[in-house]
């Protein structure tokens, strides 16, 4: 991964490829996904709640995810707490057994995302689309897959763990659990598809390929007082007592005690492989604080992450920053770019203005990094006292 840069105003297919380079006779999809790589980008373990309520999110990204396996006239899906999605088969060629709770990893995709066009996608989703929507090609969100890449018997969950809630919160809902993990601070490398919503204080807690929301209590305790909204204090490991919940496909923690940890011993994030895919332009897929969000703190950070990776040079120039209805400027900012996780994380030089409206413009001349412009999003907040 390359070290983040700092760009500096006043106002306002897919990143990495094996080798760099698209074959100049595309594959089928399924053929191209299980080929091992040392470049990639991390895992993540979810629900199918999760994967039907963010696609946006989770669409091109590598998942682990658990289900019961049905098929019906030659079609399989994934279901969980009458959640589904549809499967296809990818590089090994293998569905899992129907009938049986299987967990399965594989490449997420939002079919009606995907440019129809693309040979390396067309073939594999146009007959699906036909079958189960009665025409060529869906329209986003309306056909969501995971191209396995392996499939096994999902083995009982006995011993809670940071994965273990993340691939299946209902499991342990109510239960106290204790589980170990590394901070993450306020989802500040993208790691979770929205905000917990509970407090000033919630925190991200990942461990390997899973991560799952801490809310209740503050990061702090023996030794250690660590900033949400600082990086520098990510990576300690952390121990978490407290009770599961479940927020819209998300596992939430409500922590009661916290104490420094010891990592775990499946503590690294596995790399596996993004698929060469023509897609559209880049989207906002997250941004803290939210859309509409009320009483932010005056020193808050502003971190947006992208549906896919842009120019890290186009986001100069590209983000403008005002107060609504009023003429004087916001402070100055810098932006620093996190290309391994697509976050743009603008940092101000001093505080807003107490109770202020503040609007952040990304423009469509930040671009992808195949040169397609992004769709233009505004970020509408309240700053509190």
């Amino acid at each position: 991964m390359r070290a983040r840069s700092l760009l500096t105003t006043g106002a306002l297919g897919l990143a990495v490829l094996a080798g760099g380079l698209i074959a100049s006779a595309p594959e089928p999809l399924a053929a191209q996904i299980g080929r091992g790589t040392a470049a990639g980008t991390t895992r993540k373990a979810t629900t199918v709640a999760a994967l039907v309520r963010y696609p946006f999110y989770f669409h091109t990204q590598p998942i682990r995810v658990r289900g019961l396996a049905s098929e019906k006239d030659g079609q399989f899906q994934l279901e969980h707490e009458a959640a589904k999605v549809w499967l296809a088969p990818g590089g090994t060629g293998r569905l899992p057994d129907a009938g049986k709770e299987s967990e399965i990893t594989g490449l997420y995709l939002d079919v009606g995302r995907l440019d129809r066009s693309d040979a390396r996608v067309s073939a594999d989703f146009s007959a699906l689309s036909q079958k189960v929507l009665k025409r060529d090609w869906p329209a986003p969100g309306e056909l969501l897959v995971v191209v396995v890449d392996s499939a096994v018997a999902a083995e009982a969950m006995v011993a809670p763990s940071v994965r273990n809630l993340a691939l299946d919160p209902g499991r342990y809902i109510e239960a106290e659990v204790t589980v170990v993990g590394r901070f993450r601070g306020k989802n500040l490398y993208g790691d979770m598809p929205e905000a917990a919503g509970k407090g000033r204080f919630d925190f991200v807690l990942q461990s390997a390929d899973a991560s799952i929301w801490i809310t209740g209590r503050r990061p702090k305790g023996d030794g250690f007082d660590l900033n949400v909204e600082n990086r520098i204090d990510t990576g300690r490991w952390l121990e978490v007592a407290g009770v599961v919940k479940e927020e819209r496909g998300m596992a939430v923690l409500e922590a009661t005690a916290i104490r420094v940890g010891r990592p775990p011993a499946e503590s690294t994030p596995e790399a596996v492989v993004k698929v060469p895919v023509a897609l559209p332009p880049p989207e906002v897929v997250f941004s803290a604080p939210t859309q509409g969000e009320t009483d932010v703190e005056p020193d808050a950070k502003i971190r947006v992450q992208f549906s896919r990776d842009v120019r890290e040079e186009s986001l100069k120039g590209g983000i403008a920053i005002a107060y609504a209805g009023v003429s004087a400027p916001p402070p100055a900012f810098t932006v620093r770019y996190d290309a391994g996780r697509r976050v743009a994380e603008i940092i101000f030089a001093a505080r807003l203005s107490p109770f202020a409206n503040v609007q952040v413009v990304l423009k469509d001349s930040i671009l992808g990094t195949d040169g397609q412009a992004m769709r233009p999003y505004t970020l509408a907040f309240t700053v509190g006292s």
